[in-house]
């Protein structure tokens, strides 16, 4: 752990991870990656008995997403094997035993909405905003959003989202079911992200998880297919002219032009 990256607090009915990257908007490196993943494995081995709470520093941003400037610091092989361990990550959060809740404090944009749908549960500051903008980079969602968002806020909905690259204010986000709850009052959005998560825990963590189950049995559900699909379109996207001319935009701070409109 560095405090550059991330920092853990070991807590009695959680684990607290958060990102500590404020000036970059505590954008996801492969080392952030590696932390979240021994937080995950922990709490597997422990088969449920306490939760995970994601946070970030600062008020201003959640998570902006993936580090595009670690990014092109990679081959393309690199750069692909850190996207798979991402989605495969964010999957393994939202298919593990225990209960996962995002505390957005700030911005989740891009990967950094992917982590925050990973979760079981959303709670938001007032003031924070949600997107998924790949698309103004000519990129799609690489970490499981296409297959995340559609499930929590419906098909129609994820494809404004993701296909117009706008942002949604956290009034809009509740409204369409994507945050489960907005802050009130004078706690912490950490604290009350506690309290949220102890109303859970409280009760037999059998119940809670066969809740799960069968909600998930119900209806629509992350599959091998989707997740597959995604995989193939993300490479696909990742590999041309316009990703390249967006990517190379938004470092030098410029409108992209994209080749094929």
């Amino acid at each position: 752990m560095t405090d550059a990256t991330y920092e853990i607090q070991d807590l009695d009915n959680c684990i607290v991870f958060k990102i500590t990257r404020q000036k970059k908007l505590n954008a996801i490196t492969a080392d952030i990656l590696a932390g979240l993943t021994g937080c995950v494995e922990t709490l597997e081995k422990e088969n449920g008995g306490r939760g995970l709470i994601v946070i970030g520093e600062g008020e201003k941003a959640f998570c902006a997403g993936t580090d595009l400037f670690e990014v092109q610091t990679m081959s393309r092989e690199q750069s692909d094997a850190k996207t798979d361990r991402a989605r495969d990550l964010f999957v393994r959060i939202n298919r593990a035993p225990f209960i996962s809740i995002a505390a957005i404090n700030g911005l989740a944009f891009g990967g950094g909405l992917e982590l925050a749908l990973a979760c079981v549960f959303r709670i938001s500051a007032k003031h924070a905003k949600f997107a998924l903008p790949e698309v103004k980079l000519g990129l799609i969602p690489a970490y499981a959003g296409t297959q995340f968002l559609p499930l929590v806020v419906g098909p129609s909905r994820a494809l404004d989202m993701m296909v117009t690259g706008r942002s949604v204010s956290v009034d809009e986000a509740f409204q369409m079911g994507l945050i489960n709850r907005i802050v009130e009052g004078e706690k912490s959005l950490l604290d009350q992200a506690q309290d949220y998560l102890g109303s859970i825990t409280q009760y037999s963590q059998i119940a809670v998880n066969a809740i799960r189950d069968s909600v998930s049995a119900a209806g629509l559900n992350v599959t091998e297919s989707g997740l597959n699909a995604e995989r193939d379109n993300v490479i696909k996207a990742g590999k041309s002219e316009d990703a390249k001319e967006g990517v190379n935009a938004f470092r030098e701070k410029r409108k992209a032009v994209f080749k094929h409109r």
